[in-house]
């Protein structure tokens, strides 16, 4: 739940929730129960109804919860590890059989990236498992799902697929040549090519916070500010290009250092470019803004003043591993800020401080919380073919 606004005459209470689906029961829990000023409690602290409609043209879905979709031939559903978003995710993937149907709705026939979130953790064996996609009931092909190292960090999968306009079927199966043991967390449907906003002012519904809530970052004017913890966005990435704007809050001049107006952009939540008031700082560190975080600085300082917007855009290239799971080539990132090129194509050589292990799969955007109110707007990627 986005906010919660009480009426005037303190009898109504608009609730913004993101991420409402129509034909859809919806559940609202308060958290505690409360009382009037005259001691009388709440009947109950829960409420459920139908979504039948919302009002106005309904977007296209672009998310579709595991959980949701439809189970057969063993495929569970579990709670027992974190991060996930939604309800919960499907689990009992390693049984010969299992299988979960997503039913996905496109406006046009097209080629489409679909992203399936999953889990691959060490049991039975640590490394690449395998299950199968079948796309209107055809085997399409069999997909490889590279090692998240354990069963708390999700991964995205990406294949390209010919959807047709209207409904489709699209099924991960455990085939007889598939190793299965993974778990199912959502999948993602995006036109192939197209940029994916993050965040357009209003709608927060492809990110969580690290352990899966529901982001709590309050939204006013079109920006949302830093509060309650990382947060990070449901997808994995591996090769994009990203745009981040972001605004300093100004600070008295006796704050310094890590204090003043701290926070970050984590590349596949493994690697850090350091956002901060660096403002008239004549040479950067490298753990001033715009720094590859404690391993290079900025090559030029082209902060604006706290108070003004700000604009990273970054153009990054994933680490390369092997079959075996060895890294044959670094990250590499270019960052231009505020228009002027600070890193050039530049080898990341292993994860930032607080970053994720390097490994195969790929990573989330994350926007960390360093205790300072730091607001962020109109954010988008456009991942590489």
């Amino acid at each position: 739940m986005r906010s919660a606004t009480v009426s005037r005459d303190g009898k109504k209470v608009t609730l913004a929730i993101d991420g409402l689906k129509s034909n859809r029961v919806v559940h609202v829990r308060s958290p505690r129960p409360f009382s009037a000023q005259d001691g009388e409690t709440l009947w109950s602290t829960e409420a459920w109804y139908t979504l039948n409609e919302l009002p106005g043209k309904e977007p296209p879905a672009s998310l579709y919860e595991a959980e949701e979709a439809t189970l057969t031939g063993g495929a569970g559903f579990n709670t027992d590890h974190t991060g996930y978003s939604g309800g919960g995710f499907v689990d009992a993937f390693g049984t010969k059989g299992a299988a979960a149907r997503f039913e996905v709705e496109v406006g046009s026939k097209g080629t489409y990236d679909v992203g399936l979130r999953y889990s691959n953790g060490p049991n039975p064996f640590t490394g690449v498992k395998t299950v199968s996609l079948y796309l209107n009931g055809e085997k399409i092909k069999q997909v490889a799902l590279p090692s998240t190292g354990n069963w708390e960090t999700w991964a995205t999968e990406t294949q390209s697929l010919p959807l047709r306009r209207g409904v489709n079927t699209i099924t991960y199966r455990v085939d007889d040549d598939d190793s299965g043991h993974v778990n199912l967390d959502l999948i993602t449907v995006h036109p192939t090519g197209e940029r994916i906003t993050l965040f357009d002012g209003k709608d927060t519904a492809l990110w969580q916070h690290t352990d899966g809530r529901p982001v709590q970052w309050p939204l006013s004017d079109g920006a949302m500010e830093v509060c309650c913890g990382d947060i990070r966005t449901k997808q994995g990435f591996r090769d994009f290009k990203l745009h981040v704007e972001f605004n300093l809050p100004s600070l008295p001049p006796d704050v310094t250092g890590q204090d003043r107006a701290n926070s970050g952009v984590y590349l596949q939540d493994r690697y850090e470019i350091q956002i901060l008031d660096s403002y008239g700082v004549a040479k950067l560190a490298d753990n001033e803004a715009a720094a590859i975080y404690a391993k290079k600085a900025a090559d030029h300082n082209a902060a604006t003043p706290p108070g003004t917007w700000q604009t990273y855009e970054i153009t990054f290239r994933a680490a390369r591993f092997d079959s075996a799971g060895n890294k044959t080539e670094n990250a590499r990132v270019t960052v231009t800020w505020n228009g002027r090129v600070v890193h050039d194509d530049v080898a990341i050589d292993g994860p930032t401080g607080g970053g994720a292990p390097e490994g195969a799969s790929t990573g989330a955007i994350r926007l960390q919380d360093h205790g300072n109110k730091v607001r962020y707007r109109n954010i988008w990627i456009e991942p590489a073919a």
